[in-house]
């Protein structure tokens, strides 16, 4: 039986949640006090520690929201039974994700959490990707590598191509996706 969460449990993490987006777009992470954010919220700080020990495992749960959201989506939005539209997809989603949420992103890039981030979201793609590619081999397509070693390069490959092209101010999307198209279908 699934076990449900508390509408007051959503709630408050929704508070939480869309405030802290919304002061990430305003300054570094390592400025946001959890007094600040609770005020903002109008959320008592005993329920957030009732939750979080402190900012820091509630920006790693914020994290694992989005990430979980963002597999949601793909699983929706990617063409499943052909392994190069899924990749595709995954990366088409992520550009999408991240000019959506440009001021969010750059205070990600300037923020001391930019290592534990990338470890987060790197750990989750690797996931799903090892997933999707057993899947691949079990249905009988033929991968030149393990797994496990094709997701650990796809996913180092995808993550800091794409954190490089932020970092360089370059424009999103269509010149990003026009250049890795042909690397994906050499893949």
């Amino acid at each position: 039986m699934e076990q449900k969460t508390d509408l007051r449990v959503i709630k408050t993490y929704k508070a939480l949640t869309d405030n802290f987006l919304q002061m990430l777009s305003e300054k570094k992470f390592e400025n946001i006090t959890v007094n600040e954010l609770c005020d903002r919220a109008m959320v008592r700080r005993a329920t957030f520690y009732k939750h979080f020990a402190d900012k820091v495992d509630f920006f790693a749960f914020v994290i694992r929201t989005k990430q979980a959201e963002f597999d949601a989506q793909i699983q929706q939005q990617t063409d499943q039974t052909r392994p190069k539209s899924f990749y595709l997809g995954i990366i088409q989603h992520a550009l999408d994700f991240l000019n959506s949420n440009k001021k969010l992103v750059q205070s990600v890039l300037e923020s001391n959490m930019l290592p534990t981030i990338m470890d987060i979201l790197s750990k989750q793609i690797t996931l799903d990707i090892t997933r999707k590619l057993k899947e691949d081999a079990e249905s009988g397509v033929s991968l030149p590598a393990s797994p496990q070693v094709m997701a650990q390069f796809f996913t180092g490959a995808m993550v800091y191509t794409l954190m490089w092209w932020i970092t360089q101010k370059k424009v999103l999307e269509v010149e990003l996706m026009e250049e890795l198209t042909p690397l994906l279908r050499a893949f």
